[in-house]
């Protein structure tokens, strides 16, 4: 079989250089490790030559896909985690990238070694490359499935804390304690403070870095479950900030991912946590009836034992799908299942990325689903509480509850402007250098909405609105299934 390397020099060939040149192999050593490969695994002399491999290095690429799969899967076990040929802008024997994160592995060590291939590529921005990956609608349903059948295995070691990570078993030997799990956690908590007063595009690269760096060291040992729930957390942070920079394809691997390591680790509270996000993106991705049933798988799968403030936030996605579907009966039923939950909540109590659900969320909830269901008047009233009862760091929902109050204005028989106005250009001044896809989102509808009013006044906020810097990602589209969005990237 050839083994000659074509002139085309392509997008990420000197990632090869450089994961060779990490792993400390020579290019000899690496021609003879694939060289056996190919004999163990298709019994065939490849005649792989050092000299090839230093082609490879200077951006040269392996003709045949075959060699390309073989020289990558040797890269991956060099490194610890998934590298496939396109990574390296090679031609492989199938399209491997595009599934790297869609199913849930069979051991904790096999889905931190998925995850981490993952960070790694956004680490280094490799979705900038031709060969890209897509949303696919379909794909939460095999996870969720999973999830709710008890079919993912456990990592070994004692279930988590419901609150925080008390210890972690790191190495093979030597045991190591708890602070990686408890750093993990309140990093993550940090970063979600500044996410929600912010916006996401200037923390998300720290989130990703930390992530990948937690998953390397991880892979180097043995995580059990407390540092399994405590990167679960962190990977659907992730997720969540993907999803917010308009990387839907990528938010939705990490959502994958972050549920099976909240399997691995036993925690049912976060794995129902995961799931929920699954359903908002689901929902705000135009997919009623997926988000509908993942939401209600969130509440299978946090079960009646749940703390009451994290059924309170499966009950708030849970109305926003049903609100979005036109069901009126079942949105007040979650509405009131909401209300109760938060009702019996106690301080201090349940995990501590349950413990920013408020009284103003609540009413934020509320509001929303009344103005989805038609109910302006109602629909005001809590949207205007949730003023006062809303925490002020809090920036991102305080905007997204002006702007739903400024629609809830112009849905009145007869549209009551001038406080749509005020509440409009409150939500411009709250998210002024805020980067929220779902804040722009919002604005957008907001705008689309006094298009029909063109009054002087109108017109003005239209300009002003115009003229607000998002911060979503461009480089990226915004994917909405796999049949007509082929050409989208991560």
């Amino acid at each position: 079989m050839s083994s000659s390397a074509s002139r085309e020099s392509t997008f990420g060939s000197g990632l090869f250089a450089r994961l060779l040149t990490e792993t400390g192999i020579s290019d000899t050593r690496f021609a003879r490790q694939v060289n056996l490969r190919a004999r163990r695994e298709h019994h065939m002399e490849l005649g792989l030559a050092r000299t090839t491999v230093g082609h490879w290095r200077r951006g040269m690429r392996p003709r045949d896909p075959l060699v390309a799969d073989l020289a990558a899967a040797e890269i991956s076990a060099a490194v610890g985690y998934p590298v496939t040929p396109a990574d390296f802008g090679w031609r492989g024997t199938h399209d491997s990238v595009r599934d790297l994160g869609l199913v849930i592995a069979n051991s904790p060590e096999a889905t931190i070694g998925t995850l981490t291939g993952l960070s790694s590529r956004d680490v280094r921005r490799v979705d900038a490359a031709p060969d890209g990956t897509v949303f696919r609608t379909n794909a939460f349903a095999e996870p969720a499935l999973a999830s709710l059948t008890g079919i993912i295995p456990r990592a070994a070691g004692r279930r988590p804390s419901p609150t925080r990570g008390r210890a972690v078993a790191r190495g093979h030997d030597a045991p190591v304690d708890g602070a990686s799990a408890t750093m993990i956690r309140d990093t993550v908590a940090a970063l979600r403070r500044l996410d929600a007063r912010f916006g996401a595009r200037d923390i998300r690269h720290q989130a990703v870095a930390l992530l990948h760096d937690q998953l390397r060291v991880a892979s180097a040992g043995t995580a059990d479950t407390e540092l399994c729930s405590a990167l679960a957390e962190l990977a659907q942070f992730a997720g969540w900030l993907a999803q917010e920079c308009g990387r839907q394809a990528l938010a939705q691997r990490y959502y994958i991912q972050a549920l099976g390591l909240a399997e691995h680790a036993c925690d049912a509270m976060l794995a129902a946590r995961v799931l929920s996000a699954m359903s908002e993106q689901m929902i705000r991705l135009g997919h009623r009836r997926q988000s509908l049933a993942l939401a209600g798988a969130a509440l299978d799968r946090a079960g009646h034992g749940a703390a009451p403030l994290v059924r309170a936030m499966l009950h708030d996605r849970q109305a926003w799908a049903l609100a979005g579907s036109s069901d009126e009966a079942g949105c007040t039923s979650a509405l009131r299942a909401l209300e109760q939950a938060v009702s019996r909540a106690e301080p201090e109590e349940g995990p501590a990325w349950a413990g920013h659900y408020n009284a103003g969320d609540v009413a934020e909830c509320t509001g929303h689903c009344l103005r989805l269901l038609g109910r302006a008047l109602p629909a005001e009233r809590q949207l205007v509480e949730s003023r006062t009862l809303q925490d002020s760091g809090r920036v991102r929902s305080r905007s997204f509850a002006e702007a739903d109050l400024a629609l809830s204005y112009l849905q009145r028989p007869v549209a009551e402007l001038d406080g749509a106005l005020e509440a409009a250009y409150a939500a411009i001044r709250l998210g002024a250098g805020l980067s929220s896809l779902r804040v722009t989102e919002k604005l957008r509808e907001l705008d689309r909405e006094f298009a029909e009013y063109p009054t002087v006044a109108v017109q003005k906020w239209r300009r002003t609105a115009a003229v607000r810097p998002d911060g979503v990602d461009r480089s990226v589209a915004q994917p909405r299934s796999l049949d007509d969005q082929k050409s989208r990237r991560w």
